[in-house]
C-alpha cells in the first residue's frame, strides 16, 4: 500500500533552532578559518534536508521511537507534538523535525539542531 504524499506548505525553524541556523550563517560569513568551513558545511547538509523534504516529507527523516523523544519536548513545544523525526546534519550534528497538520497540507517544524553530545543527552543515549 503506498501512502499518499502530504502537501508541504513550508518549512519553518522553531524558537530552539532559529538562533542555531543563525549562528552557523554569521560564522560561515565571517571568514575562511575551519570553523566558518564547519558552519558552511553544516549549512549545506541543511538545504540537503530542506530539497529532501520538499520532496518527501515523511522520508526525510528518521521516525523517533517516543520512548527517545527529548526529555525537555513537552516543556519547550508543549503535549501537541504527535510525530517526531530525526535527520543528520555534518559534523555529527542532529536535527528534529515534526509534521504539523494543517488546513491544506503539512508545514515542517524543525525544533532542534543539536551538537552530538546534547543529543545523545536529551535522546538517553548518553551513559548515565
Amino acid at each position: 500500500m503506498r501512502l499518499s504524499r502530504p502537501t508541504l506548505l513550508g518549512i519553518d525553524y522553531a524558537s530552539h533552532a532559529r538562533p542555531v541556523v543563525e549562528a552557523w550563517r554569521e560564522e560561515a560569513a565571517s571568514g575562511s578559518g575551519g570553523a566558518a568551513q564547519d558552519a558552511r558545511a553544516r549549512l549545506k547538509s541543511l538545504a540537503t534536508f530542506e530539497f529532501r523534504v520538499r520532496g518527501h516529507p515523511l522520508g526525510a527523516g528518521d521516525i523517533v521511537a517516543r520512548d527517545r523523544w527529548p526529555r525537555d519536548l513537552s516543556r519547550d513545544y508543549g503535549d501537541d507534538i504527535g510525530n517526531l523525526f530525526r535527520f543528520e546534519i555534518s559534523g555529527r550534528w542532529r536535527g528534529y523535525y515534526a509534521l504539523v497538520g494543517e488546513d491544506r497540507g503539512v508545514r515542517v517544524w524543525v525544533l532542534y539542531l543539536w551538537d552530538h553530545a546534547t543529543y545523545d543527552r536529551q535522546s538517553r543515549y548518553a551513559r548515565k
